[in-house]
């Protein structure tokens, strides 16, 4: 009879196993903007989720389960659509390096949809009430630097990443900090990672 895989333990404060727990890396940022991530359920539990790295170094992060109704309804209650910008590519998106700033300073609450670009593009359209927020997009991001998971182009960028770039285009000069965490995070992620593993989604 086979024996049941031994659970590794994980630590209390990160949620990472204990071998890679990166609570000594974390760079707490204070910021104006709640950040709310709507999260698919499969990348809630993914192992290279970034979402949850922002969410240790930013206090003012709110992850929100897209597959729980109430959730959903408690963050559509309280987000002012008049005061908040949706990250996402659509038609009528606005360019968030060139925004002017009244329009900064009227942002006061930033969502993403964390999740493949499939299901981000999904979970628009699931929702609808999404549709009453104003949509932003990057023309001159950075190259993402999450090459310990695989991203459908080149011009991807992670959760952490794309929630960091577009509160630096905001005015939030604290915010780089979080960026050289997360580089540091992949740099333990990639030391712990067996050969064979490290070019997995």
């Amino acid at each position: 009879m086979s024996q049941p895989p031994v659970k590794r333990s994980l630590c209390a404060h990160c949620g990472y196993p204990t071998g890679q727990c990166v609570c000594h890396l974390i760079a707490p940022v204070t910021g104006d903007v709640t950040v709310w991530v709507l999260q698919d359920k499969h990348e809630a539990k993914h192992a290279k989720n970034s979402a949850r790295l922002f969410a240790l170094c930013y206090d003012k992060t709110r992850i929100v389960s897209f597959a729980e109704p109430e959730q959903l309804s408690a963050f559509m209650d309280a987000v002012d659509p008049e005061q908040a910008l949706l990250l996402f590519p659509g038609e009528q998106a606005l360019a968030v390096e060139s925004l002017s700033q009244a329009k900064i300073a009227a942002i006061k609450h930033l969502i993403l949809l964390d999740g493949t670009w499939p299901k981000a593009k999904k979970m628009l359209w699931l929702e609808e009430r999404l549709g009453c927020f104003k949509q932003g997009k990057f023309t001159h991001a950075p190259r993402s630097q999450y090459e310990i998971r695989k991203s459908p182009n080149a011009e991807a960028l992670s959760t952490l990443e794309a929630a960091v770039y577009a509160l630096e285009c905001c005015g939030n000069a604290q915010i780089s900090n979080i960026r050289d965490f997360f580089s540091d995070v992949i740099a333990l992620q990639w030391s712990k990672q067996p050969e064979e593993h490290k070019h997995r989604s």
